[in-house]
Formats: C-alpha cells, structure tokens, sequence
C-alpha cells in the first residue's frame, strides 16, 4: 500500500533550506513523487500539518555494540555475548532518533556484520548500518582489545583482506603508531579490495592523508597546509565533539571518574581542534555528521548534543547546514547520494516526520515520530515496530 506524507513544512538537503510539503508519495521501498498532488488511490494518509518531513539522519560514527554508558575495555573484553543484546538496544535507540543509516566503525570485534543482518533480515528494528567489521590497529594500539592487530605492511594488508573476505562496507584504520609503510599497504590494499578506508587520525593525520584515506574520523588542530592536501584530495571528515563536550559537561551524572572529567574539560576548553574543523570547513573540506554514539556518556539517541556543539563551537554557521551533514552530505560522504540523503522521487524511502517545526527550533529535532526505512514503517508514533520479516525474506518452498 502506498504512503502519501501530506501538509507540513518538507526539509531540501540539497539546498539547505524548509519549504512548504504538498505531498511525499512513498510505495515499494522507493519515494516515487514529491509534490504530486491530487489523489492516490489505496493510500495510507499521514498528514504533517504543523510538522516537519526530512531525509532520514545518518550517524556515520558510532560503534553499536557500545551502550554508551559503561568501560569501553571492560564491555568489549567481558560482555561476551552481551554485546549481541546491546546492539539490538543500539539499533532500536538510534531509528527512534530519526536515524535510517548508521556507519558503524568497529572496535567490538564483528558486531557490525551481525547488527547489519540483523536490520537486512528483518529480525530487528533499526537503520541500515554499513559495517568496518574488524578496526586494523597496531599491536596494543588503540583499542586493541576489539580490534584485529596487524604489524608490518604484509600483515596489515592481511588485515585488511579479512575485512575485506568478511563481507564489510568500510576499512577502519587506527593509524596512531603505524609507520608511513604500514599505512600505505593499509589504503593500497583497501581500495585494491573496492573498498573505501577511513581513520581515527590524529598527530598521524599528515601520513593517512598522504596515503589517500577516503575519510578522517574526529579531526585535529592541523596545519593550513595539511588541511588543503586533505581539500585537494576530497577526503572528508566526521567530526564528532560529543563524547568530549558530554563526558566534560554531564559526566559527573554519568557516575564518570572525576579525573576523566577534569581531563575532558581541559581538552574542551583547548579550543585548538574545534578551530582546525573551523579552518578546515572555511577552506572547502567536506564534512559528515557522527557523533561517536556508544562512547560513555553518548548513547545511540543522542543527536541534538552533537548538532549544537557544530553551532557552538563555529564549525557550521546555521542550523541548516548541520542538518545536511547529517543527510545529503552524509551520504555523499558514504557515495550514497544517488539513492539516499534527500526527499527525491526515485530514491530510498529513508523518510522522518518530526513533530514541529523544525524550522524555528533545533532542539524539536528530538521529537521524531514517524521513520521509514527503505519504505518500511519501522518508528510509529515515536515507538519502534517489531518488523514483519516476510516483508524482508524471500521464502523457498523445499521438498520432501
């Protein structure tokens, strides 16, 4: 049965700019009109007057199997078959945020792979998730404890062959401690596989960039000379202040270690990062929205606390620009753009409807009521559904 999404103010991520939402016609998964008009035969009618229609949200880092409140080391060492159960908390909190497509960035061993078959095949409730399976760091490199450890340039492009075997969508690459050789066999290896390689890339930053990653994970205080390499190159980054600006400003409700805390408030009050993804944004580099969901004190619905710190801090200069990081850009960011990231006849149905206007307020960004997924109905009056899985599977009939 067809979908018509009708009245309401509609968000144009392309533009960056609200305008008036006649009728969004979604049927078979797809957006098949948008401002249509006249009447659909057979069509479920959700009427948005006094609200606001947007693409889908897209998290391009966050790591699911995370609860976003406990040791990271601990959680990924112990839980055991607990990080299964979390994922599924993770992906139910992160579709009610209004979020369709979630870029999960490893570190829990292969949780990502199941989290993204789970969405696929129906048996939970979530966002299409694009999996780095395995993180390749050094040995005792950074979060090594979830990671596959490599040493050497042959045994990272090991590494990256057995993400690459295991089915996933992105390398991830912790590049703090790797030589230049080591990062290089990295890239060349990942795009060698058709794959795109991203990195948590911090005074290493200069090496991966050299290298070609395609993505910089959180950003730096980098030099300006750096920062047009990395706008020569395309390469685009994912800033995410959250775990920084909570962990300093509501860790201590947390139950946060003081002296986490105090750490936290001197790197939020050093403003050297904040001025780099300043600099880097006024010099042409592209830049996505995620907000390292799963770390401590930033659970997967936390959205709001990442697009007011891009405003606070100067890196976006309007409310509109932060929402497409988050939707049209985000999925150029992922090469999506042609299916997804914008109300567009002929792309996913990845479609929210929030509950006032947008427009005028940031924060109602929270108040998401309706979610399609590829067209699925998947949050209902705020609430994830429990998906029918006949509507994902193709049943075989097999003989006796």
């Amino acid at each position: 049965m067809a979908v018509v999404i009708e009245g309401g103010r509609r968000f144009d991520s392309r533009r960056g700019a609200f305008e008036d939402n006649g009728s969004l016609v979604i049927e078979g998964g797809k957006i098949v009109s948008v401002d249509r008009g006249g009447e659909v035969g057979n069509a479920q009618v959700i009427d948005a007057s006094g609200k606001t229609v947007i693409p889908g949200l897209m998290n391009l880092h966050g790591h699911l199997a995370w609860d976003g409140f406990s040791d990271l080391e601990k959680q990924t060492r112990f839980d055991g078959p607990m990080g299964y159960l979390k994922v599924a908390r993770g992906l139910r909190a992160a579709v009610e945020a209004g979020v369709t497509t979630f870029r999960d960035l490893a570190c829990v061993h292969d949780t990502g792979l199941f989290a993204r078959q789970a969405v696929r095949d129906g048996l939970l409730p979530g966002p299409t998730v694009y999996a780095c399976g395995r993180a390749v760091c050094r040995t005792g490199g950074h979060i090594w404890w979830g990671n596959r450890e490599a040493d050497g340039a042959d045994e990272v492009r090991r590494a990256v062959r057995e993400q690459a075997r295991a089915g996933v969508d992105w390398i991830k690459l912790m590049s703090h401690g790797y030589t230049r050789e080591e990062i290089d066999a990295a890239v060349d290896q990942a795009h060698q596989e058709g794959l795109p390689i991203t990195t948590d890339a911090g005074d290493w930053a200069a090496l991966a960039v050299e290298a070609g990653v395609d993505c910089i994970e959180h950003g730096g205080n980098y030099s300006d000379e750096l920062i047009e390499t990395i706008r020569a190159k395309g390469i685009w980054i994912v800033p995410t202040l959250s775990p920084v600006v909570l962990q300093a400003r509501k860790g201590s409700e947390w139950g946060m270690k003081a002296s986490v805390i105090e750490r936290r408030k001197r790197q939020l009050e050093s403003s050297g990062r904040h001025e780099g993804l300043v600099r880097a944004k006024r010099a042409g580099v592209r830049l996505a929205f995620g907000t390292d969901s799963g770390s401590p004190v930033v659970p997967h619905d936390a959205i709001l606390a990442e697009m007011e710190a891009l405003l606070e801090f100067g890196i976006f200069d309007r409310p509109e620009e932060v929402l497409q990081a988050a939707t049209y850009w985000a999925a150029e960011c992922l090469g999506l753009e042609e299916q997804t990231g914008s109300l567009e006849a002929g792309k996913d149905a990845d479609v929210v409807v929030i509950g006032g206007k947008l427009e005028e307020e940031l924060s109602r960004i929270e108040q998401v009521e309706t979610v399609f997924v590829k067209g699925h109905l998947t949050v209902e009056g705020g609430c994830s559904k429990a998906p029918d899985p006949r509507d994902f599977q193709t049943f075989v009939e097999v003989g006796a």
